[in-house]
């Protein structure tokens, strides 16, 4: 059986054994908008209205649009100048509009990221900042959700009179799914609020007993459920949701209040993204699918760890496809996560080191998903990458390989000759249930 397994921006093929191949879960063939500029358009335009946001611009008024960073592949270039075209026919100057890259803790974008991003045009046009969860000047506070979280957000947001969001909606680990509010917060948080809203990982997975809350959603998933309070508390007045399909294209968008339009997202997605095997293997070989989230071993990692534990048998391996293009970590501390993968400690001793605030929640969740393969599941993790040596790995407890064929055929070579394989090549793309 020959499998094609999307490696960064590269495709590998895999040879497997047919009578060992449990199953292969692709998500379901999504079709690509026919006029994406037109789609978009029409969609945002709508929603202006519905919105009424003219009743909250003029020559005076300010307006910020937060869109998602360089780890994430919204069409953003597409659509924040269709957004500031809408601004302008308001009456809102460009000198009055502001861009803000959401990364919340990520390390911030670099000019060619940025112009990457939204576009050549859009950087002489008007203001863009990026995150800054560390500087206590910039944030500003509005508020405290239900659940005890700050909502601190970014000035340039905060003082706003029209705040608008972008982003991409696919299951998440943490949030259930991403996208709408989380463009808040994290995006444009303050590290105090990060940190809070992602330690509420803690109490349910432990309940649960599993590595993830990938794919649930409020009321059970109390991440959720704050990020969305936080968000309606920052004010924002519209969102634009995306929805890509495996080759990134844009499928369908969704706009307008931030819960509406995330539900909407999320129900038109979940048919073709939910995945499934008939039984757990020995062996499982998975892609992180989007060259965007193969920036770092943190974020393919996160994605893929959070929703295949459920499908490892304990002692079982996985393989995991990560180019890793900036590391161990996109984030200001690598280091310091770095030395906790190094620690790596049990996901009850992550949780309570979360709980008493000793680790950061956004470290946590993540580190919570290794450390449960590799510790509740025994599992080995191979990661095929050429972003981390087999050094760099194997001080955080995982082991290297070059090449997914002989990363599978060592694998299987280490289990008796009926060991079974499963193969996720977009992983980090789907939702897989049982």
């Amino acid at each position: 059986m020959e499998i094609e397994i999307p490696h960064g921006r590269e495709t590998s093929t895999l040879e497997l054994p047919d009578e060992q191949v449990a199953g292969v879960c692709h998500p379901q063939p999504m079709t690509a908008a026919a006029d994406p500029d037109g789609q978009l358009r029409t969609s945002i335009e709508a929603s202006f209205r519905a919105c009424d946001l003219a009743a909250k611009a003029g020559a005076t008024a300010r307006a910020c649009i937060a869109v998602t960073d360089r780890t994430r592949s919204t069409p953003n270039r597409l659509i924040v100048p269709i957004l500031v075209d809408q601004l302008n026919r308001l009456g809102v100057a460009d000198g009055h509009i502001t861009i803000i890259s959401a990364g919340g803790m990520h390390a911030p974008d670099d000019p060619r990221q940025l112009t990457s991003n939204v576009g050549a045009d859009m950087m002489g046009r008007v203001e863009l900042v990026t995150n800054e969860p560390d500087n206590d000047a910039v944030m500003v506070g509005m508020g405290t959700t239900d659940l005890g979280t700050p909502v601190e957000v970014h000035r340039s947001f905060a003082d706003a009179d029209i705040r608008l969001g972008v982003s991409n909606v696919m299951p998440c680990m943490l949030a259930g799914w991403s996208g709408s509010g989380k463009i808040v917060m994290p995006g444009i948080a303050s590290r105090r609020a990060i940190y809070h809203n992602h330690s509420l990982f803690v109490e349910p997975l432990l309940e649960l007993e599993c590595g993830s809350l990938m794919g649930v959603i409020p009321p059970e998933n109390p991440v959720r459920a704050d990020i969305e309070d936080f968000a309606t508390i920052s004010g924002i007045d519209l969102v634009v949701n995306t929805v890509l399909n495996s080759e990134r294209h844009l499928v369908d968008v969704f706009c307008g209040d931030h819960i509406e339009a995330h539900r909407a997202a999320r129900e038109h997605m979940l048919p073709f993204v939910e995945v499934s095997l008939p039984q757990a293997v020995d062996v499982l070989i998975a892609g992180v699918g989007d060259p965007a989230l193969e920036v770092s071993l943190f974020q393919g990692g996160s994605r893929v760890c959070g929703g295949v534990d459920r499908y490892l048998r304990p002692g079982g391996t996985l393989i995991l496809a990560n180019a890793c293009t900036e590391g161990i970590y996109e984030g200001f501390e690598h280091e310091e996560f770095r030395e906790w993968m190094r620690q790596m400690p049990t996901p009850r001793e992550i949780g309570q080191l979360v709980s008493e605030g000793k680790l950061g929640g956004e470290k946590g969740c993540v580190l919570f998903s290794f450390a449960w393969l590799l510790h509740r599941l025994e599992c080995r993790i191979v990661v095929v990458t050429d972003g981390m040596t087999a050094e760099e790995l194997d001080e955080v407890h995982l082991e290297h390989e070059s090449g997914l064929q002989r990363a599978a055929d060592k694998a299987l070579g280490s289990y008796p000759p009926d060991a079974s394989v499963g193969v996720m090549p977009y992983a980090g793309l789907v939702l897989p249930r049982l």
